[in-house]
């Protein structure tokens, strides 16, 4: 099982919830990732929350990745963070 991704609210609410493909290409892309970058903290056996000001930066990098990178795991985490942003949110990522 690959890392799941539960959206929540300003109140910690889960408002939503997802996973990582068949192949867990998002927590294969955040392992690949520059140590600089938020992503690379995203831990593959615990649990990792960013807030929307992090989120931010998330979605920075994530729109800066090549195309063959961007997945539709990575894309619906895409997706998801700018919805915890709308919502002064959080992406809660759970690792297995």
């Amino acid at each position: 099982m690959g890392i799941g991704v539960s959206l929540r609210d300003l109140r910690h609410d889960e408002f939503g919830f997802l996973t990582d493909d068949a192949e867990d290409s998002f927590r294969k892309m955040c392992q690949d990732a520059p140590a600089d970058t938020l992503r690379r903290g995203v831990m593959q056996y615990g649990h990792t929350m960013f807030n929307s000001l992090q989120l931010r930066r998330l979605v920075d990098e994530l729109e800066g990745l090549r195309s063959e990178e961007m997945t539709p795991a990575v894309s619906a985490i895409l997706e998801a963070a700018k919805q915890a942003i709308r919502k002064s949110g959080y992406l809660y990522f759970i690792g297995d």
